[in-house]
């Protein structure tokens, strides 16, 4: 077994099981960080399939901002108990039936697509990246909306802080 198969399916099953983790899981810390797993492994999966410039994007779009907004979102929201007065972070039991059929249609339909198209025997795979020239427009041309983006970021970021915050 090539090096190249191997990394694929460790990518695919830690890709899989994260994804069937945070489906399964009632914790929303625990189902928000199999969330960031999953993403980091289909970013591996897209440096795999040579699209280096679309791992990147994966990387800092999902995991890097996304899912950290998703933590800090579920962090900082006062969820305690009237009760007990202590913070817990559990969702209640939902249906499981509908999520995995239309998982595993799709899975099949993809599947059967991949499999008896024509096309799949004509894709043009070249190592060479376009990571330079990226890297080069978002610090020449298109660096004010660039940063831009990331000042209206914090600035979402520093919104819903003080909106979860308001109210201790």
């Amino acid at each position: 077994m090539s090096p190249l198969v191997l990394a694929f399916l460790v990518l695919a099953l830690l890709t899989c099981g994260s994804a069937l983790s945070m489906l399964w899981t009632k914790n929303l810390l625990h189902a928000a960080l199999a969330m960031f797993l999953t993403m980091l492994g289909l970013a591996g999966l897209y440096v795999l399939a040579y699209a280096d410039v679309l791992a990147v994007a994966h990387l800092l779009v999902y995991v890097g901002g996304v899912l950290i907004l998703i933590l800090f979102g579920i962090m900082l929201t006062n969820q305690t108990d009237p009760a007990t007065g202590k913070n817990h972070l559990m969702t209640r039991e939902s249906a499981r039936l509908l999520p995995i059929s239309i998982g595993l249609s799709f899975f099949l339909g993809l599947f059967w697509l991949f499999t008896k198209g024509p096309w799949i025997h004509n894709l043009p795979v070249t190592g060479e990246s376009k990571l330079r020239e990226v890297g080069l427009g978002l610090l020449t041309e298109y660096a004010f909306p660039f940063e831009l983006a990331g000042v209206f970021l914090l600035i979402a970021l520093i919104g819903a802080t003080f909106v979860a915050k308001s109210h201790d």
